[in-house]
């Protein structure tokens, strides 16, 4: 197997690494410095491109477009469609002060666009319209969800600008990349393999086993990769707060340790997989 298919599960945590940095450096010279609200910008920006990337999207050439102001009143995202406005959300990622943003909707603030919040935000103003209501106020405005987290929109703020990044977060961040790194690890290897088991190179056993290993490493080196990524981007973003080196310094420092520990972590575990392998094969040949 070639060097890039046994870095395909760092590959998986190098990209995620490479485009939270992208995210974050733009989500800065949005808001016109290092803003302590920086992930509601996140939102925004992470919200606009799963409208561009979408695949029905990427079909009709529907686009997500941001407001022209990071203080827009009533749109903070558009969608586009051959040049025309053909969707508009306002975006809230404000669990800790939903009780204002009910009592906004409340007065009609958002009534010409489609109010949407992270997941978090969605649970935390259908709950406050609830309690309103049993007081006798109604909040007919619904609130839908984005489909982002606000672990992941504080987690990359911080990766940008500093502050603390909680276990928790780091954890579902590894646990993502690392599904998409051993998915990505088992398929090459199911096709490489594939062709050797049809030339009769390798058996069956020996495709199971080949796919099984490319699997779990593809998983564990994209998962310790982008874990690395999230805690050394933030340590660097925090020392760095106050100081004036470029904001794409963090990111950097991000992406140089899913490389590193990525691929430190896979060749650990081919190491351990060839040396068990090559201990079975040494008990097999004492037992004959």
């Amino acid at each position: 197997m070639n060097k890039k298919e046994k870095g395909a599960g760092a590959a998986a945590a190098v990209s995620r690494s490479i485009y939270e940095a992208k995210v974050g450096v733009e989500a800065v010279l949005r808001s016109g410095g290092k803003n302590p609200q920086l992930k509601g910008v996140v939102h925004e920006i992470l919200y606009r491109d799963s409208i561009t990337m979408a695949p029905k999207n990427l079909a009709s050439g529907t686009k997500g477009a941001l407001s022209k102001s990071v203080t827009a009143i009533r749109d903070d995202v558009l969608t586009m469609r051959g040049g025309s406005v053909v969707g508009r959300a306002q975006l809230k990622d404000t669990v800790s002060g939903i009780g204002k943003t009910v009592r906004q909707a409340v007065d009609g603030k958002y009534a010409r666009t489609k109010l949407m919040g992270t997941k978090e935000t969605v649970k935390a103003y259908n709950q406050a319209a609830a309690r309103m209501a049993k007081n006798g106020t109604a909040v007919t405005q619904k609130m839908t969800s984005t489909g982002i987290s606000s672990a992941d929109t504080s987690r990359i703020a911080a990766q940008t600008i500093g502050g603390a990044v909680k276990a928790a977060s780091v954890a579902r961040a590894a646990v993502t990349s690392g599904g998409v790194g051993a998915a990505i690890s088992g398929g090459i290897e199911a096709v490489v393999s594939g062709v050797k088991l049809a030339k009769g190179e390798i058996s069956g056993g020996e495709f199971a086993g080949n796919v099984a290993k490319e699997t779990v490493g593809g998983g564990l080196s994209a998962a310790a990769g982008t874990a690395a990524a999230t805690v050394a981007a933030a340590g660097a973003a925090t020392v760095l707060a106050t100081a004036s080196a470029p904001v794409w310094v963090p990111g950097a420092v991000g992406v140089g340790a899913a490389v590193a520990v990525g691929c430190g972590v896979k060749a650990l575990w081919d190491h351990t997989c060839d040396a068990a392998a090559s201990r079975r094969k040494e008990g097999a040949a004492a037992e004959g």
